[in-house]
């Protein structure tokens, strides 16, 4: 399967992480990171508590960076992130 297909999968598929209230603490960041290794796209939801739409792209880039990993796309409280970017 592609990566094209791959990504597809992942976004219609359920979250692999929450976000919870303390929001990307080191332990969650590792977490990502070992889920990435494995899944190559990983779809990260946030709870209300910590996101909306103003800071959502700002918390989905930072969790990308510290995870060193590419953001593929945001939705709402949805964001998700990859080994590599889309084409």
């Amino acid at each position: 399967m592609g990566y094209q297909e791959d990504f597809k999968k992942v976004l219609l598929g359920d979250p692999h992480v929450i976000l919870g209230k303390k929001g990307a603490t080191p332990e969650m960041i590792e977490h990502i990171s070992k889920l990435i290794k494995r899944y190559n796209i990983v779809k990260i939801k946030a709870l209300k508590s910590i996101a909306n739409k103003s800071n959502m792209k700002q918390i989905a880039g930072e969790v990308a960076q510290k995870t060193t990993a590419y953001l593929l796309d945001v939705r709402g409280k949805t964001f998700v992130i990859g080994k590599n970017p889309l084409e």
